[in-house]
């Protein structure tokens, strides 16, 4: 069996205070919690750690226990011992290869169900629920992961911007349930929303992704706004002031002569704004076409500018 570090899984020094714990479990709850990493089994499982970490240290009899068998053994993190030397006796656990698993009844590695579930220092034995001091500290603080249902929706970039509102169906069983998405604003392209299912009769999460679709002339890139602006050939030689119109609002831009096509130009905090807060760039791509119609005067000029060519 390994042994497990509570305080470093945590970042903390062993004499912290129990306020120095609660804030660091709280900042790597909110880094790895489940909602921000949707199927990441690497997350999920760092997750369960910071969680049993924080069970052990936030209680002052268990973090206390702890400390005590640590010490007697000085143990360090990750070390492989011998369940038997010191109280366990997992014969029935199969090969004798400890490692840490989170598919126990609590939810927890097998060291924490050791240490708190049946250890006895008055005996040679390890059960499960038995009646030592230790035991019943594991009971309950874990839960069985839910299934997750995966589905997706697509909304246009005002959608996205502003926030919406879907019903999409889900399949439970035979049954077609309809769903409310709450799509928040500044959610960004291929975002995942997780809904409790159990809301709707669901044994499982909804893992709905967010597909933000393009317009025809404005596309989004992260959170900087592309968008294709339309300008004529003596336009682009001479430069000309463009009226500018996006999800954001209107406004004139100055194009430079001698501008080409495909040329870019960054106008800065013009962009997307994500829930953070964060605002990207307006980028303007410039496309150079001519006229669906010409006058017979611009037409000689053409003929003009093509002879002399």
């Amino acid at each position: 069996m390994k042994y497990r570090d509570y305080y470093e899984i945590l970042g903390v020094d062993k004499k912290a205070s129990p306020d120095e714990i609660k804030r660091a479990y709280r900042k790597l709850a909110k880094k790895y919690h489940p909602d921000l990493h949707p199927d990441d089994k690497e997350a999920e499982k760092k997750f369960t750690e910071i969680n049993e970490a924080y069970e052990v240290l936030s209680d002052e009899e268990k973090r206390k226990k702890y400390d005590m068998f640590g010490k007697n053994a000085n143990f360090q993190g990750g070390q492989n011992f011998d369940p038997s030397d010191f109280g366990f006796d997992f014969g029935n656990f199969g090969n004798g290869s400890y490692t840490y698993t989170s598919s126990n009844s609590n939810g927890f590695s097998d060291f924490f169900d050791g240490l708190f579930g049946g250890f006895s220092q008055n005996s040679n034995s390890y059960q499960r629920g038995g009646s030592s001091r230790f035991s019943n500290f594991g009971q309950g603080f874990g839960r069985k992961k839910k299934e997750n249902i995966t589905t997706s929706i697509t909304i246009s970039i005002d959608e996205a911007m502003n926030g919406t509102n879907r019903s999409i169906k889900v399949k439970n069983g035979e049954r077609l349930i309809d769903v409310k998405v709450t799509v928040p604003r500044g959610i960004k392209n291929n975002n995942k929303i997780r809904i409790d299912g159990s809301k709707y009769g669901i044994d499982a999460n909804i893992i709905v992704k967010v597909t933000i679709k393009n317009d025809d002339d404005l596309s989004l890139d992260g959170i900087d706004f592309i968008k294709k602006v339309k300008i004529y050939p003596w336009d682009a030689y001479f430069g000309v002031k463009k009226k500018i119109e996006t999800n954001t609002g209107a406004f004139m831009v100055k194009i430079p002569e001698n501008s080409q096509a495909g040329k870019k130009i960054r106008l800065k905090n013009r962009g997307y704004k994500d829930r953070k807060g964060n605002v990207g760039d307006l980028i303007l791509e410039i496309v150079i076409e001519n006229p669906n119609t010409l006058s017979e005067n611009q037409v000689n000029l053409y003929k003009k500018l093509k002879e002399e060519e």
